[in-house]
């Protein structure tokens, strides 16, 4: 591009940029219409409340003794908290290292009392992931409750 016209097209560029194009948008609205996000919504609420599920009562069954799981009404995250005043973000590195990607909470409390515990998303997961992944998980906050007990 010319040095003296980069202003000018990306003047245009801006401006043809700021609406997705009319197609896209026909389509969508047709989509819509026709129920078929309607239909989508429910689809993903019951793939999502089967894997919340399964994660909730694998976390209970394998680590309830280092965690109280709160199951969400809906959503693509739960929150399991930590028993005795564990860190949080030391769990979280150590279920990084382990290949489990959970985030710790404590770090998201501005002013009220910093509670320790665990943000694990469970939407996008195939079922046979999640125990696994959950199974790893319940791994590592055993192995850091003996190390704790030396």
């Amino acid at each position: 591009m010319p040095p003296a016209l980069l202003d000018a097209f990306s003047g245009i560029r801006y401006l043809t940029d700021r609406q997705p194009p009319t197609l896209y948008q026909a389509v969508v609205a047709a989509f819509m219409r026709e129920g078929h996000f309607a239909a989508h919504i429910r689809r993903m609420r019951h793939a999502y409340r089967e894997q919340r599920d399964v994660l909730s009562s694998a976390l209970t069954e394998r680590a309830g003794e280092h965690l109280d799981v709160a199951i969400p009404e809906q959503g693509m995250h739960l929150v399991a908290y930590l028993k005795n005043a564990r860190s949080d973000l030391e769990v979280e590195a150590a279920a990084r290292r382990a290949g489990v990607v959970v985030r710790g909470i404590s770090r998201f409390y501005h002013a009220a009392p910093a509670r320790s515990g665990l943000m694990l998303g469970f939407s996008g997961y195939p079922l046979q992931l999640i125990l696994p992944a959950a199974a790893k998980l319940a791994s590592v906050l055993t192995r850091q409750a003996r190390a704790r007990s030396f």
